[in-house]
């Protein structure tokens, strides 16, 4: 018996070892630089290597190519013209030229670009079209810090940097496009606190937004309750709740800069396998928040809303009844009782068919009268799925407890430490700043 697990242990090392040996020659064999453009990318941008960065570059025009006919192919399936598309960081403007050229595609082209040496090669084109290209030199990626920064010194940065972006009712379609390459796990936490505080970008009205992001991180905003709490939490709960989402296509990696760092696999403890999925793609999807938001939740309850699910969440051993009965005695009963439930089809019936990433599941639509069936004193909350959670919380919202609820004083606690720590996330122990969705994750589940 000693002897048969000693041979496993020893293959599965085999294994791995294999892998990335096989990965590390892969990479080192690639040109990630982008062919005949090599003098336009900063050697300091060439040579560097990260293992999550916070922001990409396409570096050729292959990947250009495949990003720009996804996009174009998806606004013009949905009828749309923008009025303003925004692509942030362009670098070398690769992309940049294939949205010009579209003359159909929309009306005036916003350049967001955090990165000085590339600051120059923007405002040529500002330059060759005054009136269609405009040009700032902020980090949008990073948006919710100058948030920040204009609260303490009264500025306007965000103001200024969003000049051109036109203000409209939530529930109109969107007039504006957002184009990003964004591995930071920070700012898809932002763009949900955006429509919850009503600040940022998303303050303005809807916005299609298209994202080339890591696939742990896609895994994380989309997965389901059947993948475990270690992905599953209140982050991927509320953006469920708030965004339509829909998986476009896999990029290769190689065609991002900076380079990525080398992982040895045989190191992770518990997201090995979720890190091993696609690693040599990024993923191109789209997300627009849902038209019915407000319907589902009115908008002086999503702050509430964000509370309940976020404090609930903590933890994957909080139980339903005993939780709320902290805020309205005895309402167990009152919870077992509610067997409504709704039929949740897909956002986008096309993805029934959909070969979407691992792990990852299809857009659905939301309900606020789908609760969970069978609900008993053992029930968890990392039980429910999103539209379940919702429905819990417009099911305590209705009550004539809630008005003098422990839950609201406890709310207006939580909102009086985020004046003093701006977007910072006061029931995850975790740093806002440089940690990666992987390690972010996997820290919060080793602290329980």
């Amino acid at each position: 018996m000693f002897a048969l697990s000693h041979f496993k242990t020893l293959r599965n090392t085999c294994k791995v070892f294999q892998r990335y040996v096989v990965t590390a020659a892969a990479l080192k064999d690639k040109d990630v630089t982008p062919k005949n453009k090599s003098n336009k990318f900063p050697e300091k941008l060439l040579n560097k290597k990260s293992k999550n960065p916070s922001h990409f570059y396409l570096a050729n025009d292959a990947g250009s190519k495949m990003v720009f006919d996804e996009i174009s192919a998806h606004l013009k399936k949905l009828n749309k013209k923008p009025q303003v598309f925004y692509e942030i960081n362009p670098g070398t403007l690769s992309l940049t030229k294939l949205l010009l050229d579209d003359k159909d595609l929309f009306q005036k082209l916003v350049l967001i670009e955090n990165h000085e040496d590339f600051i120059g090669i923007a405002e040529e084109y500002h330059s060759l079209y005054p009136d269609r290209v405009k040009v700032y030199h902020r980090d949008f990626v990073n948006i919710w810090k100058l948030l920040y920064q204009d609260k303490m010194d009264n500025g306007s940065r965000v103001s200024d940097l969003l000049i051109d972006l036109p203000k409209q009712p939530y529930e109109q379609e969107p007039s504006v496009a957002i184009f990003s390459a964004v591995g930071s796990y920070n700012f898809f936490k932002h763009i949900i606190n955006s429509l919850v505080f009503q600040t940022s970008f998303l303050s303005y009205g809807r916005c299609d937004l298209y994202f080339v992001i890591p696939p742990p991180i896609y895994i994380h905003l989309t997965c389901n309750r059947d993948i475990g709490y270690l992905l599953y939490r209140a982050t991927t709960m509320l953006f469920q709740i708030f965004f339509e989402y829909k998986f476009l296509k896999k990029i290769p990696r190689e065609y991002f800069l900076p380079n990525p760092t080398l992982v040895n696999l045989s190191k992770e403890k518990k997201l090995a396998k979720i890190k091993s999925i696609n690693s040599e793609y990024l993923y191109l999807v789209h997300m627009v928040p849902r038209k019915n938001l407000h319907e589902l939740c009115a908008q002086e309850d999503l702050q509430a809303l964000w509370y309940f699910v976020k404090q609930n969440c903590v933890s994957r051993k909080n139980r339903v009844i005993p939780t709320m009965e902290k805020f309205v005695p005895n309402c167990g009963p009152r919870l077992i009782m509610c067997s409504e439930s709704a039929k949740l089809d897909f956002t986008y019936a096309e993805e029934k068919k959909a070969s979407l990433p691992q792990y990852s599941i299809a857009s659905f639509t939301i309900s606020n009268k789908n609760h969970f069936p069978y609900m008993n004193i053992f029930t968890q909350f990392g039980d429910m799925n999103p539209s379940q959670m919702l429905s819990l919380f417009s099911e305590f919202r209705s009550w004539p407890e809630y008005a003098v609820s422990p839950f609201l004083a406890s709310l207006e606690n939580c909102l009086l430490k985020l004046e003093v720590a701006e977007e910072q996330d006061i029931n995850e122990d975790d740093d806002p700043q440089e940690e990666s969705s992987q390690e972010i994750i996997e820290s919060s589940e080793e602290r329980k």
